[in-house]
């Protein structure tokens, strides 16, 4: 019997849960978030990183809103860093194909990836769960 999911977070902008039978943490973001509550959210996710030893972390922010430059910097040099020494191997970002949320997103995943995170952005949430599980991604149909 595979392990239950649990819920770390359900707020109006964002949802965090475990998924246990796909051994990967989960966020979806669904609007703008305060600087305490982007910071708080993380700092959420990051204890659940550490109880289930999370490899694998899926975020789906095609409705998240923009987030301030000193939150980004904050997640790139604070929490990256505390998100690889719990083990966070793969951090895969559901984006919009459009928008400027995607633009930051996408700036934010190079930097993280400075910081021995691997970071890649998917434009479906079933590709960035492959990737996240495995580190590889799914073969395109001939």
């Amino acid at each position: 019997m595979p392990p239950k999911d649990q819920i770390y977070l359900d707020e109006p902008y964002l949802t965090i849960r475990w998924r246990g039978g796909q051994q990967i943490l989960y966020a979806e973001w669904k609007g703008f978030a305060t600087s305490a509550e982007f910071r708080a959210a993380l700092s959420t996710g990051l204890r659940a990183i550490r109880e289930h030893h999370v490899l694998g972390y899926v975020s789906d922010a095609r409705k998240a809103k923009v987030f301030v430059a000193e939150d980004q910097k904050w997640a790139m040099t604070d929490w990256a860093p505390q998100a690889v020494a719990a083990g966070l191997k793969r951090m895969a970002m559901v984006t919009a194909e459009t928008g400027l949320a995607s633009g930051i997103v996408g700036d934010v995943s190079k930097q993280i990836d400075q910081h021995g995170l691997s970071m890649r952005t998917f434009n479906s949430v079933a590709e960035a769960t492959v990737w996240a599980q495995t580190g590889l991604t799914e073969p395109k149909p001939n």
